[in-house]
């Protein structure tokens, strides 16, 4: 689906809360930005997560985005520990802003709390209000 140029894979899961993309793989969640997520934070120059094997619960800062104008605290509705960790966007952040769908950030193994994701079709609805504001 799209929404003023703005993409969001209709096989993924969002939590719009934080702009964030979920594609949930048995109990592996991997996780990333939205494209409309990047472009509001402007041109990401750091990245930094947890660390592999460390554990998280919803109330957990999973990872944080760092770029000109916002520090971006990102919390996700799930329990569980880190996996692995995308070194490629560590080392290059901007890729989350040229391919926020290949540029996942975080594996976590764990549970997620699916009541509080949203499939495409009704995440758009909420993205589209941020759209509005953001383009103006």
């Amino acid at each position: 689906m799209q929404v003023e140029g703005f993409e969001f894979p209709d096989e993924l899961y969002y939590y719009p809360e934080e702009h964030v993309w979920v594609k949930i793989e048995g109990d592996i969640v991997t996780v990333g930005v939205t494209s409309l997520g990047q472009y509001m934070a402007g041109k990401i120059f750091q990245v930094t997560t947890k660390n592999k094997g460390e554990k998280v619960t919803s109330k957990s800062v999973i990872f944080t985005l760092e770029s000109a104008k916002w520090i971006g605290k990102f919390r996700l509705p799930i329990e569980g520990e880190i996996v692995d960790i995308n070194e490629e966007v560590i080392k290059n952040p901007t890729l989350i802003n040229e391919k926020p769908y290949e540029a996942w950030i975080v594996k976590i193994k764990g549970n997620i709390r699916r009541e509080k994701l949203l499939p495409a079709s009704e995440a758009v609805k909420i993205f589209e209000n941020d759209v509005k504001r953001v383009i103006r």
